[in-house]
């Protein structure tokens, strides 16, 4: 059985999708009309954007969404089977696309609401995000509550990131490890997945009950819960449920696995997703698809 997964931010990098822009006269017409629907150049930030530039959530949202959803319109065409739909935080709002639960403008229209609405709040409630190695979820659940982080993101075993203040870093850097775990800043705007994030939530909130959405017609495996959804209104919950709760990242790939998924396509920029399996389950077999030669070996 086979799975789409499509990558949240930190999978950004300048020149993204410039290879099938290059190559395929529809990816071409696929970034215009995007570019179109978002009202800018979407496509001059993937090809050309600096990484200070890109490091931005809301270009690094929108450069994101439209390299993954350009690389799954064309490799849709080798018309391979897929049983379920998952993504990475912003991923996961990818998702609605092939699952026909929104069409392209009104998925747009979201993620530029959501992008806003996260890089507000970030400079709100300045913050930043660690991720932490060589400790479990359970030492840093216990841990969060009394020394100011939040676990954010459950990626593997063996990673997990978690939300602070930027004013907190140092100290909070010191702590994780002085308990032996090694801590990495994440290449992302801000706290994300956390109660950094309740202003974007209450922003969203009413930006989605102005959208129609539909049922999924391929089952969607939610971060916030880390189940399969079809119904719209689930959908809907789950993605502002997913704003301010832990990114169940390891819990998804796992449950797809138990459900005998054993060949992931990672649709989208980087391979970030790729390294995070391995770990999760190194049985399993990961796709890479975002350039003419990903798509000239499948």
């Amino acid at each position: 059985m086979n799975a789409i997964i499509f990558p949240g931010q930190g999978s950004q990098y300048q020149g993204m999708g410039k290879s099938l822009y290059d190559n395929f006269a529809e990816a071409r017409d696929f970034f215009s009309y995007i570019d179109k629907c978002a009202g800018f150049s979407i496509s001059g930030m993937c090809f050309e954007g600096k990484p200070e530039e890109l490091k931005r959530t809301y270009y690094q949202q929108m450069a994101i969404l439209e390299v993954s959803l350009v690389s799954y319109e064309i490799f849709k065409t080798k018309k391979i089977k897929f049983n379920f739909l998952s993504g990475l935080s912003l991923g996961e709002y990818t998702c609605l696309y092939p699952a026909g639960v929104l069409d392209l403008k009104n998925l747009i229209h979201l993620v530029k609401e959501r992008a806003t609405a996260m890089e507000d709040a970030s400079v709100a409630n300045p913050s930043v995000m660690f991720a932490v190695l060589g400790l479990d979820k359970e030492t840093l659940k216990t841990l969060a509550n009394d020394n100011g982080f939040y676990v954010a993101n459950l990626n593997s075993s063996q990673q997990i990131a978690v939300s602070l203040a930027k004013d907190n870093r140092q100290k909070v850097k010191e702590f994780l490890e002085s308990k032996g775990a090694k801590v990495i800043e994440l290449d992302v705007g801000g706290g994300f997945h956390s109660r950094f994030m309740e202003p974007a939530k209450k922003h969203l909130a009413k930006v989605l009950e102005t959208i129609q959405f539909n049922n999924a017609n391929i089952p969607i495996i939610s971060n916030f819960t880390a189940k399969a959804h079809t119904d719209s209104s689930e959908i809907k919950r789950n993605l502002l449920e997913q704003l301010t709760s832990t990114v169940l990242w390891s819990d998804c790939v796992q449950l797809m696995a138990n459900h005998k998924v054993d060949t992931f396509f990672e649709v989208g920029p980087s391979k970030v997703l790729r390294g995070l399996i391995r770990k999760i389950n190194p049985v399993l077999k990961v796709i890479n698809i975002e350039k003419k030669e990903d798509l000239d070996s499948v």
